[in-house]
């Protein structure tokens, strides 16, 4: 997308200065994000397990990753690299959704214990990256394949080497870096999916290019940000007296002209649907260069495409059989990624390495909606027609370097040597939509056949609207990390302590373009949108069409920035190996401003009112927060308890925060582009904080079977919800609020079992509850509920089969959450609305007819179930407000490893 204007980077960086000297004088603005983990938590000296060698390819996989979740001090969970991909993942979404108390939301968003999204954070190697999500902060884990991976590591239980910002669970994603011997692996899918099976519809946009035009820019610039027939007329008009014919013609003709300048190609036709292709390759290797010294790099290429039909079906609340609609959606989705990793050893003690990913996502959607409301009805013959055409690209640029040192010294027998680890990372995402169009229209039916007559766009002030986003985010983080450990015979007590600091800029940019068709009338307005809004029909005068700017629903852009300082320390204390205590306390200090943009206002009022409120003893634009975080854990260890070679119990209590993003406290209302749903932010939300307690038993066996039991607790401060703005049936608007308080609790079960002859079962369940009090006198339908977003139950299954000889391995994968709360219910004494579980099964089958070759083949949703949400109106019906298809899957793979 093209760059802002000059006149609007002025704009931009005025208020950001005013806003700042006001608040802090300085010059900076507060920028940052959450800070990351600096590094794995200290390392004790296990005692030493028996090594049991198995045949199981997922058994030998999940062995090697069993001494890392003994070893952390708080409840984590770890899934490594071979376990993803016997499950058949692809991605990192896919695999996340197999471990205990996480569900996949859009098959992108991590909900872990059934928290939303903003009580989940995401690190790459222990680095917070920013989101290219226009409508979320969190990272879409379906861009990064599953290849990059080493292992995820989730925590559940916070620990002060984390961000601060923690609410349900951390994910740590850790990619591969320098491998031991040589890696070249090429793959090549196919793929399928029933939703596919029927034509697709599709538009010839799509061009990255295609941003705002310059003409309009320019204009904005020449006529102070209103480009309408009036607003050029007023700037041309520079004499006395009332304007001339002549020139009010000619202040026409240029508006027309700048109408003529949008990209009005968006024309929907069928199209039939190919199928899904994908690729990889992984190329890599390690040298010694001398005794002591080891290089080596490792390159990653990923490439998916697939189109889908996502049709939708929606209905009204309040009069569902009247109010309704349907709707044809087609898209062509692409995902690319390039990763680069390269490093030097000495010793096996000293460590660098420098990492880079450039990542892509395109995403070309075209839908139509037909549907009837209040004052469109079958039996007056009239229908609502929509048309929607939008392309979005993302981009993700990451750069990261790492370094993890061993010093040996040889002081006394307690202290022998010291740990250093550091990283630096900077990244950037960027999100551009260069074109959205939406085009108003309605059928004339036959009212007894319901057989469509004839289609005209609407007389209305925004018959088509154009809009242009762009949004960057650019994060720089470093910080350090040491750890000492200390021995005293059978006790070992580690201390360690590290600094993170983050900063994060982000700049959103939005504009909309209407063509005005208020005093339009006859055969003009008939016919499709690329019949009505042809080049003939817009530049003729003898038509009223008119050109405008904005959407006149508030300000559309926004700048923003964080800033975060944070230190920690902690004590780690192993008795003879039987308890151990872990106990530390983060520090943080958070500034964070937010400063709405009215890109449109050429008079500086905008920026005067800004000033106004930031002068304001109460104002929420520019905030500065700091607070220590602290937490303790206490362990138990045992060898031989119920015939377990390692038994532990923890249990842990901590405190975090949990800050709005950035997003949610700006003044913008924007679409949520999965669901088709406006989203609104609140300027006044404040920090939910929030009082964690967590117990967990877990059982280890040599032969790689596991139980494990955890308990929770969450007591939560003005945690932040959802609801629906009052309104009409057909138009959803959701906001963000602050309710009273907020409490989660639950019980979760997670094992793994051999059966026998190849065979094993494995799977976790997560029971939990949940209370949400919102403040009386506001309209809310419950103001006691249960959270957004939360489940009552979360189970993942998995019966494994791994033959003998090694040739065939074969997964029967199954997955389901309860119903969940979508929104909360304001006015009309309608229920809140929930999204119902949903139940999904895969099946994974591998042939290995080769130790370098395999074929992998995966059929994903074979219940073919749909996503549903419901809501009970207010006289008692239940009613399917939103189904939205999924489909069932076909996946193909072959797989060359040397």
């Amino acid at each position: 997308m093209r760059t802002m204007t000059s006149k609007r980077r002025q704009i931009s960086l005025a208020i950001m200065a005013a806003s700042v000297a006001l608040y802090s004088g300085q010059q900076a603005v507060a920028q940052s994000s959450d800070a990351g983990e600096l590094s794995s938590t200290p390392r004790i000296q296990a005692p030493v397990i028996e090594e049991v060698l198995t045949i199981g390819r997922l058994q030998s996989a999940s062995d090697s990753i069993i001494d890392e979740r003994i070893e952390q001090p708080y409840a984590a969970d770890v899934l490594g690299f071979d376990q993803i991909s016997r499950a058949g993942d692809s991605d990192i979404a896919s695999a996340l959704a197999r471990v205990t108390g996480l569900t996949v939301v859009d098959d992108q968003y991590v909900y872990v214990r059934s928290l939303g999204e903003r009580y989940s954070s995401t690190q790459l190697n222990g680095a917070a990256v920013p989101s290219p999500e226009l409508t979320r902060n969190v990272l879409p884990l379906d861009l990064l394949p599953s290849t990059i991976v080493k292992t995820l590591k989730v925590q559940k239980a916070y620990s002060p080497d984390l961000p601060a910002s923690f609410g349900g669970g951390n994910v740590n994603i850790r990619t591969k870096g320098i491998p031991d011997d040589v890696v070249f692996d090429i793959s090549l899918g196919t793929g399928w999916n029933s939703t596919s099976s029927d034509d697709g519809i599709f538009y010839s946009g799509g061009d990255v290019d295609n941003a705002i035009p310059d003409a309009i820019g320019n204009a904005l610039a020449q006529y102070q940000g209103d480009p309408s027939s009036n607003g050029i007329l007023e700037v041309l008009h520079t004499s006395g007296g009332a304007a001339s014919a002549e020139l009010r013609q000619q202040a026409q003709q240029l508006n027309r002209d700048l109408m003529l300048t949008l990209d009005r190609d968006v024309e929907i036709t069928p199209k039939s649907l190919d199928p899904d292709m994908s690729g990889k390759l992984s190329l890599g290797n390690s040298w010694y260069v001398a005794d002591d010294w080891r290089i080596g790099a490792l390159a990653n290429l990923s490439y998916d495409k697939e189109w889908r039909n996502k049709n939708q079906e929606k209905k009204g609340i309040g009069s569902p059989e009247s109010v309704n609609s349907e709707v044809t959606r087609t898209s062509e989705e692409i995902r690319q990624l390039a990763a680069l990793s390269a490093g030097v050893s000495f010793q096996e003690m000293h460590t660098i390495e420098a990492s880079g990913f450039y990542i892509t996502n395109t995403e070309d959607m075209a839908s139509i909606s037909e549907g009837f409301d209040s004052n469109n009805t079958l039996s007056d013959g009239t229908q609502v027609l929509d048309y929607q055409t939008r392309f979005e690209e993302r981009r993700l640029e990451i750069l990261q370097v790492t370094g993890d040192h061993t010093f040996e010294f040889d002081l006394f027998d307690a202290m022998d040597e010291i740990n250093v680890d550091w990283y630096y990372s900077d990244s950037k995402a960027e999100t551009a939509v260069p074109n959205e169009a939406n085009v108003q229209a309605s059928n004339t039916l036959n009212p007894e056949t319901g057989e469509v007559i004839t289609s005209r766009l609407l007389s209305t002030t925004s018959m088509a609207t154009f809009s242009f986003l762009q949004l960057e985010d650019n994060v720089d983080s470093y910080g350090w990390d040491v750890e000492l450990p200390l021995n005293f015979g059978d006790n070992l007590v580690t201390l360690s302590g590290g600094y993170d600091y983050h900063d994060k800029a982000r700049a959103y940019y939005g504009y909309t373009a209407n063509i005005d068709a208020a005093g339009v009338s006859g055969d003009v307005m008939t016919g499709t949108p690329g019949e009505v809004l042809s080049d003939d029909n817009l530049s003729s005068l003898d038509n009223s069409f008119e050109f405008t700017m904005g959407t006149g629903l508030g300000k559309e852009s926004y700048i923003a920035g964080q800033m975060t300082d944070a230190a920690y320390g902690s004590i780690d204390i192993n008795f003879d190996y039987t308890w151990r205590i872990n106990a530390g306390v983060r520090y943080e200090d958070f500034r964070q401003a937010v400063l709405p943009v009215d890109l449109l206002d050429y008079t500086g009022e905008s920026i005067r009112d800004l000033n106004d409120q930031l002068a304001k003893e109460d104002q929420t634009y520019a905030i500065k927060d700091d607070g220590w975080y602290p937490s303790v854990a206490l362990t138990f260890m045992n060898q031989g308890f119920m015939n377990a070679d390692d038994f532990q119990v923890r249990a842990s209590v901590s405190q975090t925060v949990v800050r709005p993003d950035l997003r949610e406290v700006s003044d913008v209302e924007y679409i949520d582009p999965e669901m088709g749903i406006r989203v609104q932010g609140n300027p006044l939300l404040k920090f939910s904080e929030i009082d964690h307690l967590d117990l967990r038993t877990e059982w280890f066996y040599g032969d790689g079977d596991n139980f494990t039991v955890s308990l929770f607790y969450k007591d939560i401060t003005d945690p932040i919800e959802q609801t629906r703005a009052p309104g009409s049936d057909d138009d959803i608007l959701l906001q963000y609020y602050n309710a009273i308080s907020g409490e989660i609790y639950g019980l979760e079960f997670e094992g793994k079992k051999g059966l026998g002859a190849g065979f094993f079962v494995s799977g976790n369940l997560t029971l939990s509850d949940s209370e949400i009090v919102s403040p009386d006198g506001e309209g809310f339908t419950n103001t006691t509920r249960r959270m957004t977003g939360q489940s009552e139950y979360v189970m993942n299954a998995q019966l494994g089969f791994d033959s003998e000889d090694g040739y065939h391995t074969a997964s029967l994968l199954y997955n389901v959450f309860g119903d969940r709360v979508y929104y909360a219910a304001r006015a009309n004494g309608h229920d809140d609305a929930f999204e119902q579980p949903y139940h999904s099964l895969d099946l994974v089958y591998t042939f290995y007819p080769t130790e370098t070759l395999s074929m992998k083949l995966k059929l994903s949703n074979l219940l073919g179930q749909d996503r549903e949400f419901d809501q009970v109106n207010s006289g008692g019906e239940n009613v399917t407000i939103l189904k939205q298809e999924q489909g069932t899957g076909v996946g193909l793979d072959f797989k060359y490893s040397f």
